[in-house]
């Protein structure tokens, strides 16, 4: 009997990830995927791999097209699952989700009220305090002073301290607050990881003409650990703790991971998942402190980049998700 098919489309299909992702729907026999990839970029080396390839705009920069050339490219292509690959693509794609069912398109993203707490980490923070998560002290940081007072609380120039956009993602723009530092050392050119002293960055903060977002943030310095999970309506169906292995935390990029059970870190998602209500698969990374104790550092509104590394344990999130939807 031939198994119905299944058209998927994976938006940002040019990431480092994004093959990795098509490949691990593919493996899954018992399912029939087609798989229809997007990206802002014509040329990326990925889309050879799919069953057909578009191009269009990035929704950083023009919202309107791309949710428009989106919609074009799911009718043409008749496409029954919708999976966003980047943060900026799920919160365009929440406001709009509900177009996307109008026409028969499942869209792997949360309620636009709930991405909107998941993308300011002051509110998430505040709303995991509430609900008994351990999490990092933190300050909201809005001018230079704030920083200064925020970081001495926080145990500068003892401990090091992390500044952060309040809206941001991954290690964009993040900043090591540091005694030791000499200069501002950008540690990961593409993710603009920087490491600097207190007064060098509260000069730079001083020259900002508008208030600042920004969060200031107990630095934790073990080992670190990205979640996945998939939920349905609240309740979590598989939860996949791993521990990222590198050499140093500043390091360019994470050279593997290992899958690892830890009930706190997995109790502390269930949670997260519980409260807000949540489906599909999302990501919450995780610091550990001296001792080992976990803290929760952010959590993403999609899946971890490296999620197929699961795949190592024999979990298939990509799969598990088109299964459940």
């Amino acid at each position: 009997m031939t198994k119905p098919k299944i058209n998927v489309l994976l938006t940002c299909i040019g990431g480092f990830f994004g093959l990795d992702i098509a490949d691990a729907l593919r493996m899954d026999k018992e399912l029939n995927v087609r798989i229809i990839g997007v990206d802002g970029d014509p040329n990326v080396m990925n889309r050879h791999f799919l069953d057909a390839f578009y191009q269009i705009p990035l929704a950083t920069e023009n919202p309107d097209g791309f949710f428009s050339e989106l919609m074009e490219i799911c009718v043409k292509e008749s496409v029954d699952i919708l999976l966003p690959g980047a943060d900026e693509e799920v919160w365009a794609l929440s406001k709009v989700k509900e177009q996307f069912s109008d026409i028969g398109v499942k869209c792997a993203v949360q309620d636009s009220g709930t991405v909107d707490i998941i993308r300011d980490k002051i509110r998430f923070f505040k709303m995991a305090s509430q609900v008994g998560i351990s999490v990092p002290r933190f300050s909201a940081v809005s001018n230079a002073q704030e920083f200064v007072d925020a970081a001495e609380n926080l145990g500068y120039p003892d401990r090091r301290v992390v500044l952060k956009p309040r809206t941001g993602r991954g290690a964009r723009g993040v900043i090591i607050v540091d005694a030791d530092a000499t200069d501002h050392t950008v540690i990961n050119e593409a993710r603009g990881f920087q490491l600097g002293s207190l007064d060098q960055i509260a000069m730079d903060l001083n020259k900002s003409k508008q208030p600042l977002k920004l969060m200031a943030m107990e630095f934790l310095p073990g080992a670190i650990y990205d979640v996945d999970c998939l939920a349905n309506k609240g309740s979590s169906i598989c939860i996949v703790p791993r521990k990222r292995l590198w050499n140093t935390p500043f390091s360019r990029g994470v050279e593997g991971h290992q899958i690892v059970r830890n009930e706190e870190m997995e109790q502390v998602t269930a949670t997260i998942a519980k409260t807000l209500s949540l489906s599909y698969v999302f990501d919450c990374d995780f610091g550990t402190s001296e001792d080992g104790q976990p803290g929760l550092l952010e959590m993403n509104p999609r899946w971890s980049g490296s999620v197929t590394s699961a795949l190592a344990g024999g979990i298939n999130l990509p799969s598990l998700l088109i299964r459940s939807m």
